[in-house]
């Protein structure tokens, strides 16, 4: 069967490979998504990415919050910009954005900044989510349909109030648990 020291070593190597595996298989023990306390691992990597993602939201938007609730909407925006170019795409900034447009009576405005957001992350409109914004996505939605509806009424072919009035419907959407 073996015709020379070749064959041998090849059949050895063979045996060795496949006790290796063997044994591998005998002593894992199969997954389950647990860790060895039983509690599961998924849902506490999430809850560390979520308070995560908290602390870097208010370390890093932090400073645009206070210049928001101390009024001083302009210089909000102004630091917001300057995020943007650090966290291009962040929804956060884009949620910010929409509640300064919005304290800053600018609804239609708002409302395209506040569907950003949404579109960038669902927890905004999520009850139990620490980010959540429900309210003043549904106060600016409410408020932007008729102001927007009216506005196309008079200019028909506009089409970025059409745009506008498309995102205020699909925030109303979300909020009655629409799907994207």
């Amino acid at each position: 069967m073996f015709k020379d020291r070749f064959d041998c070593l090849s059949a050895a190597a063979l045996l060795l490979v496949v006790a290796a595996l063997a044994a591998l298989l005998v002593t894992a023990r199969p997954s389950d998504g647990r860790q060895s306390n039983g509690t599961p691992d998924r849902r506490v990597e999430q809850e560390m990415l979520a308070q995560a993602r908290v602390a870097f939201l208010e370390r890093h938007y932090g400073p645009v919050a206070t210049l928001r609730d101390r009024g001083e909407l302009q210089s909000a925006l102004l630091k917001l910009e300057e995020l943007d170019r650090n966290f291009p795409g962040e929804a956060h900034g884009s949620l910010l954005r929409g509640d300064i447009l919005y304290r800053m009576g600018l609804v239609d405005r708002a409302v395209s900044s506040l569907a950003v957001a949404v579109r960038g992350n669902g927890d905004y409109l999520d009850p139990a989510s620490p980010l959540n914004q429900r309210d003043l996505i549904a106060v600016a939605a409410e408020q932007g349909i008729p102001l927007l509806r009216d506005r196309l009424r008079g200019q028909p072919d506009d089409r970025q109030t059409a745009a506008t009035l498309k995102d205020a419907y699909y925030l109303k959407s979300r909020l009655a648990g629409g799907c994207e």
